[in-house]
């Protein structure tokens, strides 16, 4: 069973506090259950189990903290007085007792049970599966005895003197390799490169340093010559070392006054790196929490929001004390980073959440339980925009606004696992229940689509359904006991979705998608209504592909069509772990970006032989990822080490253009661009201790320079893998004057690019 935090704490049971798994047990009233289901009726995490709790024949029943989660949840409610009665009161073990004066006899053996051994025994044998081949030969008898002589002779002399019995692969059939015995040998560090080169078979190398022997070494030693050597060479070493001690004989004076700056920026040495702006905390609400979400205001300056989740790490068993913080999400402003601006108050913690494209005052998010939720925060758009400079502010004493969610979707109909990730559909086309895209006629954006490690995607819709499955009268009753258990006005804007929402379209395997979304109609949704299906055109030219990333070792990449949902149309497996970001270059719509395990791969759309670039294995987990808003070819991979990796494909494919290491002690969990002015480009990074960092981007990372601009508009009629071929190769050409060839093999930037077209590239 799963029991909201609402409910553990009405029935005095809440997780590691009063059961634990030391003592797990708590035992219920039957009545204090009848009663719950009869005030919530289906909101109850009681009402699936109605007609069991009336049928029990005990005044109690048993609930069990099933800390482990052995049966998939972290409750589980035992059914019968027999099984309470054996686990409250479990069977003594059976004590071994000393016999004296034991009689040791031979054992006899015992009968053999089979346990399917014979089987494994039998495969591994081999047995003879073709009939044999009978031959026959003879010969005249009057050749027998006779004596041989044997010449030799030309194989050109007679026709078929010679048969040459070649290997060769039949294609009438295949033998599936099961095993393989391979030797390795262990290595102190791991190093990954790559060749334009052929692969055929797996090759080991095993090799000992020559050294010299000690009667050489000593005879060496004895050279006159050598030790003239030394005497002339150690003065000047001596002297080297000191003055390195003294000062950097290789620091670039003229670069330190600031003469790299382009266009004649002469305010001192130019930051070249990431640097800290804003960081914004709040203990009260992050203490114990990680950052698993975060986004920036569509249009008020400054402002961003961040969703907290509880930490999975196990608590000492020293702490006695544990408080339940409420889950929330926190909007941060640049004018006062000290508090929250704002608190959304949410039913369970929110892994994802996005702004509405259409209207930034609708915000959906994911919850842990797998339900979505609705906010609107148009009552204090006023105290949001209080906070920016120049305003007034609004007269508020040290207190953060609460906003309740306007609607949430019903449990019955929720995710079974936690929602990864939830987007916006575009404002174009929208989803009909049998998956077919047709126009919206709106021209806003109505519908949104969440993903969870349940395998499945679904597609929602906020408008009002034609058919209401509760007639009005029951509306009205749902919505007045709403109004009267809020403890503070909730807008009505999604009144008619509120714990009735379901679902509109079920697409099974899925984990994390994207979409790129932008409209700036303002819409009344609780004034729209679903159009019907007959009436609606479909629309031929809409992509319905989805790139789904995985969190277990199958294969990681998945393109689905939501027409054609039964299988995958490709499957790559490329992370060694969960793919935690999919992503779409701002620039170009069929270049994707993911990262997941130890490396991140970029992908093109109709590239289906795998990814166009895909990265060397590092020695840290990639733990997120994004594209730069400025510049086509520059990215960023934030680390489980705090860690960032500055990535430009324009300069370097083998390794980051820059490493910033350190920007926080704790794993990174989200990083987000941000573009404030044409002047002014902001990176995100957060953590999981609930800190989020404001890096201030420099101008050489946002500022794309001519040949990109030009080079980067070919790109986007260009095949993307000759694009790299041709840029790279014209580079080494242009500046070495060699051949395309000679380029490849000296160039160390041609080496890494793993999926070259083999035809010649003209330049």
């Amino acid at each position: 069973m799963v029991l909201t935090s609402a409910t553990q704490e009405l029935f005095g049971c809440l997780a590691d506090e009063d059961v634990t798994g030391e003592s797990p047990y708590k035992l219920l009233k039957k009545d204090d259950i009848i009663q719950d289901i009869k005030t919530r009726a289906a909101v109850s995490d009681f009402s699936p189990v109605k007609q069991i709790v009336l049928d029990y024949p005990e005044d109690e029943l048993l609930l069990v903290y099933d800390r482990d989660f052995t049966y998939e949840q972290c409750f589980y409610l035992v059914l019968t007085p027999e099984a309470k009665d054996r686990i409250l009161n479990p069977p003594e073990p059976e004590t071994s007792q000393v016999l004296e004066n034991v009689v040791n006899k031979t054992p006899e053996p015992k009968e053999w049970i089979s346990l399917g051994s014979e089987l494994e025994i039998d495969e591994e044998s081999i047995k003879e599966t073709r009939e044999k081949l009978w031959y026959k030969f003879s010969r005249v008898r009057r050749k027998f005895g006779v004596p041989v002589c044997f010449s030799d002779r030309n194989t050109a002399d007679a026709k078929d003197g010679y048969l040459e019995c070649a290997s060769y692969q039949d294609s009438r059939f295949s033998i599936k390799q099961m095993q393989r015995d391979c030797g390795m040998q262990a290595v102190p560090r791991l190093q990954s490169s790559s060749a334009q080169t052929q692969w055929y078979r797996n090759i080991f190398t095993q090799y000992v340093p020559r050294e010299l022997s000690d009667e050489e070494k000593e005879n060496i030693l004895q050279f006159e010559s050598l030790n003239n050597f030394c005497n002339s060479v150690t003065p000047r070493v001596l002297q080297a070392l000191q003055q390195e001690e003294i000062m950097n004989g290789f620091f670039d004076d003229w670069k330190a006054l600031g003469a790299a700056a382009e266009d004649g920026d002469w305010s001192g040495k130019v930051s070249e790196g990431l640097m800290l702006y804003q960081a914004f905390t709040d203990q009260k609400y992050t203490k114990d929490k990680k950052i698993s979400s975060i986004n920036w205001h569509p249009t008020i300056y400054g402002v961003l929001a961040v969703a907290l989740t509880e930490q999975k790490e196990e608590r000492t068993k020293d702490s006695t004390t544990f408080v339940v913080t409420p889950s929330v999400i926190l909007f941060y402003s640049f004018s006062d980073p000290s508090i929250p601006q704002l608190l959304l108050e949410c039913p369970d913690d929110i892994f994802a959440f996005e702004f509405c494209p259409s209207d930034p005052n609708i915000i959906v998010g994911g919850c842990i339980n797998g339900q979505v939720v609705l906010w609107d925060i148009s009552a204090h758009v006023t105290h949001l925009l209080g906070t920016q400079p120049g305003s007034k502010k609004v007269s508020v004493k040290n207190k953060t606004p609460v906003v309740r969610y306007c609607a949430v979707s019903a449990l019955e109909s929720r995710h079974k696992a936690p929602i990864t990730d939830v987007q916006w559909l575009p404002p174009t086309f929208e989803v009909t229940r049998s998956g077919l895209p047709v126009e919206n006629k709106y021209n806003i954006s109505v519908q949104v689509v969440t993903c969870s490690p349940d395998c499945t995607i679904m597609f929602w819709d906020l408008r009002m359904q034609r058919l209401l499955s509760h007639s009005a009268t029951d509306r009205k009753q749902s919505v007045d006991q709403k109004t009267q258990m809020t403890p503070y006005s909730v807008p009505d804007t999604f009144k008619h979705l509120d714990r009735t929402w379901k679902p509109l379209f079920r697409v099974l395997q899925g984990l994390r998608v994207h979409y790129k979304t932008h409209s700036k109609v303002i819409p009344d949704y609780s004034q729209l209504r679903v159009p019907s299906a007959k009436t609606a055109t479909i629309l031929e030219d809409v992509n319905t592909k989805l790139y789904i990333g995985t969190e277990v070792k199958i294969p990681t990449n998945k393109i689905n069509n939501i027409k054609q949902c039964a299988k995958p149309l490709h499957c790559f497996n490329i992370h060694h772990w969960l793919v935690n970001t999919v992503q779409r270059s701002p620039f170009y719509k069929d270049i994707i970006l993911t990262t997941g395990g130890w490396n991140f791969a970029i992908w093109k759309e109709g590239v289906m032989d795998g990814p166009i670039v895909l990265s060397p294995s590092s020695e840290q987990v990639c733990t997120s990822g994004c594209w730069s808003l400025s510049r086509p070819a520059v990215f960023f991979i934030g680390k489980d080490d705090g860690s960032i990796e500055v990535w430009n494909l324009m300069e370097k494919t083998s390794e980051p253009a820059q490493v910033h290491a350190h920007i926080t002690n704790a794993k990174i969990t989200c990083i987000k661009p941000w573009t404030a002015s044409s002047k002014q480009h902001f990176l995100t990074v957060t953590d999981d201790i609930g800190m989020v960092r404001v890096l201030e981007i420099p101008k050489v990372l946002y500022v794309p320079t001519r040949n990109e601009v030009r080079q980067s508009n070919h790109l986007s009629c260009t095949h993307f893998k000759e694009y790299y071929c041709c840029l790279f190769t014209y580079y080494y050409v242009k500046r070495n004057n060699n051949v395309l060839g000679e380029g490849c093999k000296q160039n160390p930037a041609l080496q890494h690019i793993y999926c070259i077209d083999t035809k010649p590239v003209h330049i």
